[in-house]
This record gives structure tokens, sequence and C-alpha cells, in this order.
């Protein structure tokens, strides 16, 4: 085994399963996978604790794989509702209380963070400064832990692009906030790599390395069937790669791919073509691994 510094399996990735769908293969799985294939990192979706306790893995077992496999656990999966109304607000505490209860019990570097409704507009001066309100209040709980938050854009949501995201870290202005690539949510949200200058707050904190097709339509339906591994696809990973270098990213690399084939395979060969897959993407860039 060659491990690849700072590259991250991340949760959906070797998870077996669709989004929003438990995990087919199990924690200890996914982590033997990831340390074969020569992964530094996994991540984890915050209520893939509870479930991987309640199967007869308890905390101090996770931590023994972890450590036994080399790995450090790196992201976790997924902030959300904290933009939204009151009621929303509820379920952003449920996800907060989630997302610290897997960092007491196991670490973790960054916290991905966005909206996946479209409910709600982010498109007055006013909606936009409660949601920066919401997203530092939430950042400094969280920098508390020592955790890094990643904010990330997704076309079909109310949060639906780079340059939104962009302002909200501008006006929250939270040292420990920045922003997620996601090269597929990235592109299919009309941003350009030129975009990734003077950057507010922590800059860029996470990075998900995938692929896919251009769309125009039907956003959310080819995010959870066609982000391609890295290289797979039409989009121009090499060049995003290379901006967010000279946006000052230095890693970690994390891959987030989730297709119906991809998710199909034994975790083992899956983890093989998501490191190999990321290899040659970053090698083509010229990151070294």
């Amino acid at each position: 085994m060659t491990t690849r510094p700072g590259l991250v399996a991340s949760f959906f990735t070797l998870s077996g399963a669709g989004f929003a769908e438990p995990p087919r293969n199990s924690f200890i799985a996914r982590c033997e996978a990831a340390a074969a294939a020569g992964f530094s990192g996994i991540g984890l979706h915050y209520d893939d604790l509870a479930r991987t306790v309640s199967a007869g893995t308890g905390v101090s077992d996770m931590r023994s794989i972890l450590r036994n496999n080399g790995l450090a656990l790196v992201e976790i999966e997924f902030l959300s509702g904290w933009a939204l109304s009151p009621v929303g607000a509820e379920s952003a505490s449920t996800s907060l209380a989630g997302i610290e209860a897997v960092a007491t019990a196991l670490g973790g570097r960054h916290v991905s963070a966005g909206e996946f409704g479209a409910d709600i507009r982010l498109d007055t001066e006013a909606a936009r400064d409660r949601a920066a309100k919401a997203l530092r209040a939430n950042a400094d709980r969280l920098g508390r832990r020592g955790l890094l938050v990643a904010l990330e854009a997704f076309p079909w949501s109310a949060l639906a692009n780079t340059d939104i995201a962009i302002d909200l870290l501008r006006r929250a202005d939270a040292p420990n906030a920045g922003l997620l690539i996601d090269v597929w949510h990235f592109y299919n949200g009309g941003a350009r790599p030129e975009q990734l200058v003077d950057l507010p707050a922590a800059g860029i904190t996470a990075f998900q390395l995938n692929d896919g097709l251009l769309v125009h339509e039907n956003f959310r339906h080819h995010a959870r069937t066609g982000r391609e591994l890295p290289g797979e696809g039409e989009l121009d990973v090499v060049g995003l790669i290379q901006a967010a270098q000279r946006a000052g990213f230095a890693g970690p690399y994390c891959v987030e791919s989730n297709t119906p084939e991809l998710r199909a395979l034994p975790v083992a060969e899956a983890a093989r073509r998501a490191a190999d897959a990321a290899t040659g993407v970053l090698r083509a860039a010229g990151v070294a691994c």
C-alpha cells in the first residue's frame, strides 16, 4: 500500500448506498477499504455514529478501527437548517448536536455546511444578514471544538452558487469558516475558477473531488446519480484544483462521488478506484502525491 498524503474518502463515496439511504457498507469495512487503497482519512455523516453503535460497534471500537488502519476522521457531514426560518432552526440544532457527538467521539477537521432546500430566498440584504449571523454563531460554536466549517453551495437550493456562499462568508466573518469546493456543484452552479481570489474568512477550507456533466436542469437528480469519479467526466477538475492552490488551499482533498455503478461495487474496489482517480487528477494538477 502507498499512502496518498491528505487524501480522504468522503462518507458517500464508500457508503455503498444513495444519498439519504443507510450505508450498505459498515464502518469497519469502509475503514479497511480506505486504508488498503491508500487514503489517510475518512468522512462520516453524523447520523452514522448512532447507527454504528446500535449495530454493536462502540465508540472505543471505532477509535481503535481508525487507529489500527492509520486513518483520521477528517470530514463530518452535514450542518443544515441554519439559514432557515425558526422551524428550520430546529433542524440545525439537531444536526449540530449530531456533529458535536461525532467530534467528541472521534475528532474531526472540518464540518460541511449548506442548505438543501429552496424554500427560502437569500436575495435581500436582510435575508443574507440573518443567514450570515446564524452561520457565524454555528461556526463559533464548532470552532470551540477546533473544527473548521466548510460552506457548500448546491445549484438547486437557496444557497445556489459560489457567489452567494462567498457573500455569506464575508458577512459572517468567522475565522474558522471558509468555502467548500465540490467540483460538480461548483461548475453546475455557474462558477468559474477565476472567482477564487480575495476570498474572505478562512478562504477555502475543504475540496471535494468528483466529476460529471455540465447540466442545466434536474440538478438534484444529476448530483445524486451522476457525480462521477474525478477525471471520468467533462468538467475541468485539474484547472479547479490549480485555482484552489493559487488561492492558498493545500489540502486535504476529499473524494465525494456516488453513482449507481460506484455504489454497486465491492467496497474495496470502490475505494481503490476512487483513490486512483483522485491521484491521477492531483498529479496532473501538480500536487505531489
